[in-house]
């Protein structure tokens, strides 16, 4: 191989590597956007949950007797 055959097989290495590297870092970035909305999806789940759950036992607690 000659000097410059070896000099463009590092550069595309190099280039290849840095390429990857913010291929990842777009992938984690967009891995964290979604956790983050399930995460938010998720607790306002869970307070619809303990409301009702906290309504239900109000009108169990307050119901009348007949």
């Amino acid at each position: 191989m000659t000097p410059s055959e070896i000099q463009t097989l590092v550069c595309g290495i190099v280039i290849g590597a840095q390429s990857m590297a913010a291929l990842n870092a777009y992938w984690a970035s967009k891995d964290a956007t979604r956790a983050a909305t399930e995460a938010q999806a998720a607790l306002k789940q869970s307070a619809g949950d303990r409301y009702l759950n906290s309504f239900r036992s109000y009108r169990l607690q307050h119901r009348s007797r007949v």
